[in-house]
Order: C-alpha cells, then sequence, then structure tokens
C-alpha cells in the first residue's frame, strides 16, 4: 500500500508520528508505514473472523455484548459483555516499545453509541476518550457472556503482539529490535499487563513450565491448554543390525538401543485449524 492511499485521519497520525520522532521522513518509508498500518487491518479482520466476530459501522451503547476496536490511531480496545459493569482494556502498541502501553478498567459506561469515524467517549472510568474507530468487530447474540470475554481476552493477547510484531519491522537498525516470545519479553508483557513485577511475572511463568516438565517426567498426560497435550512415550528396544549406506552400498552395523521413553507433544484441533489459517502469511512465517 502506498502512503498516499490511506485515509486522510490515518496520514495525518503518521505525519505527527514521524516528525515527533527520528523516523525517516522519505517517501519510501512513508509507504512502509502505510503497509504496515494495512498489514494490522488485515491481521485485525483475520483475527476477529476466526472469533467468530462480525465487523459493524456502529454500535449502541446499550447494546450488551462484547466488542474489540482498531482506531485510527492503531490503539486496540475491548469492550467486555454489559453485566453490572463493563470491563475495558486499552492498548496502545508504540512503534519503539516492546510492551504495549495498556489501561484495564474493571467499571466503564460509554456515554454515546460507538461510530467508525468518531472517537469513543466514556461517562465513566478514567479513560474518557480515545481516538475514532476504524473497524469494530462485535460478539454475535448467541454467545455467552463467559465464551464473549474470553474471546475478547484471546483477540486483545494476539492482536497486542501482532501489532508489536509488524512493528518490529519498520526498525532500521535490525541489531537494535526489542526482543518478543522470549521468557524474558513474555514476563515483562504479563507483569505490564496485570500490574505485578516482572521478577514475579517470571517465577509464575518459571513455575508453571516447570510444573508441566515434572508431570511429563512423572508419566503424566499434562495439558497446554487449547494447544494440546504433553506426554512421554515408550520408543521399544532396537537390535544391532546391518545396513547398507545409501550412496557407497558399504554394509555398516547399528549397534543395539535399549528402550527410551521420549517426549511428545500432541497438537490439538482447534490450534491446528488456527494455523491453517495463517499459513503461507509472510509476516507470520519465519
Amino acid at each position: 500500500m502506498n502512503f498516499s492511499d490511506l485515509p486522510e485521519e490515518i496520514k495525518s497520525h503518521m505525519e505527527s508520528l514521524i516528525s515527533s520522532s527520528n523516523l525517516s521522513d522519505t517517501g519510501e518509508f512513508r509507504d512502509l508505514l502505510a503497509d504496515t498500518w494495512d498489514r494490522k487491518c488485515i491481521l485485525f479482520e483475520e483475527q476477529t473472523r476466526f472469533l467468530k466476530m462480525e465487523l459493524t459501522d456502529s454500535f449502541r451503547a446499550d447494546d450488551g455484548r462484547g466488542i474489540i476496536v482498531l482506531t485510527y490511531s492503531g490503539s486496540i480496545i475491548s469492550l467486555g459483555p454489559k453485566e453490572d459493569e463493563r470491563e475495558v482494556e486499552y492498548a496502545s502498541i508504540h512503534l519503539r516499545s516492546d510492551v504495549p502501553k495498556t489501561i484495564s478498567i474493571q467499571s466503564a459506561e460509554l456515554s454515546d453509541d460507538i461510530r467508525t469515524g468518531h472517537a469513543l467517549v466514556f461517562s465513566k472510568g478514567p479513560l474518557k476518550k480515545t481516538s475514532a474507530a476504524y473497524r469494530i468487530a462485535v460478539c454475535n447474540d448467541d454467545v455467552s457472556p463467559e465464551q464473549q470475554k474470553e474471546r475478547i481476552r484471546e483477540g486483545m493477547i494476539f492482536l497486542t503482539n501482532g501489532f508489536m510484531k509488524i512493528n518490529r519491522s519498520i526498525h532500521i537498525n535490525k541489531t537494535n529490535i526489542p526482543d518478543q516470545f522470549t521468557a524474558k519479553s513474555m514476563a515483562r508483557y504479563i507483569a505490564k499487563k496485570y500490574g505485578i513485577t516482572g521478577t514475579l511475572a517470571r517465577k509464575i511463568l518459571d513455575d508453571y513450565l516447570l510444573l508441566i516438565e515434572t508431570g511429563m517426567l512423572l508419566g503424566e498426560t499434562v495439558p497446554l491448554g487449547r494447544i494440546g497435550r504433553l506426554a512421554l512415550k515408550r520408543k521399544e528396544a532396537q537390535k544391532a543390525r546391518i545396513i547398507k549406506h545409501p550412496e557407497t552400498g558399504e554394509e555398516i552395523t547399528v549397534k543395539a538401543k535399549p528402550p527410551i521413553s521420549v517426549p511428545k507433544i500432541s497438537f490439538s484441533s482447534y490450534i491446528k485449524e488456527k494455523a491453517a489459517e495463517v499459513t503461507g502469511r509472510d509476516d507470520t512465517i519465519a
């Protein structure tokens, strides 16, 4: 996508970003920013579609369903299903940050309907106003509030991390790109999201991984959430045998091997289905 093809509101935001940073102001770099924005929009649409959410141009303030909104500035906002109160999460993904700036609100209220091209305005909670909505994805009526919350949580984690990965392509100095999806960066992300220290987040992750390892080594089949299951499988003993070298035809003796246990992961149908949707996408597969 070329910079000139962007909506005027987004071009204005990009120009403000360039002028307030040390980013290169060239036609080539502007087109790179435009391409980055386009990839984020595609990712938003793909992920919300996978979560069986529908795109809409407007959302009534009294509608009880949960939604995820992509704004013109590239921020992502989720509103949980309305029960006694509505939970809101705001994530701003900066180009040069490896952790999104987030605000989590347990109780918030919209002061007006949400419409594409217009700001989100809240009458209750610390978040008062956002930039204009660009895409609005809403949960279906037949999805329970608990399922809506789970889908929105999944969508927010996927999109914030997906947007950060896309941002990495903008860094000119490739040796100075913030790490992502390492134990350190994941602990940092969790610490920021839930308001705990990085040390505590790392300890929780370490203990979780140690429990998985322990269960597997004790012979248990350990669930890995929706990813699948981890277990030990017994590999039978192999007798010594003679084989021929595939190139020279020379006979080679392969030594006998005792029975051993080997780790095995079984992926769920859910993760296989989701993986199939991203196969071949250059920005996802290394």
